[in-house]
C-alpha cells in the first residue's frame, strides 16, 4: 500500500549516530509531501536536522571504469 497521507512522514533511523551531539537511535527521517516533496534528518535530542544532497551537489566520485552501483549517500547540514 502506497503512503496517501499529506502529512510527513517520519520513520526513526536504527543504528544512527547523530552527527551533532553524537547520541545514537535519536535520529528521524522525514518526508514532507506539500507542497512540494522535501526529506531530511533531525535529531529528536538536540534538534540538528540535515539534508540529503542533490545529485548537483555531489562531487563526482565515480571513476569511468566504476560500475558496480555503489556509491555514497551523505547527509549535509540545512
Amino acid at each position: 500500500m502506497r503512503y496517501q497521507s499529506n502529512r510527513p512522514k517520519r520513520q526513526f533511523l536504527a543504528g544512527v549516530k547523530c552527527s551533532s551531539c553524537g547520541t545514537l537511535d535519536s535520529t528521524v527521517q522525514i518526508q514532507i509531501f506539500e507542497p512540494a516533496f522535501d526529506e531530511y534528518i533531525e535529531c529528536v535530542q538536540c534538534g540538528h536536522s540535515e539534508r540529503r544532497p542533490t545529485a548537483d551537489d555531489l562531487p563526482n566520485i565515480h571513476s569511468e571504469n566504476d560500475h558496480n552501483g555503489v556509491s555514497v549517500v551523505r547527509f549535509v547540514p540545512k
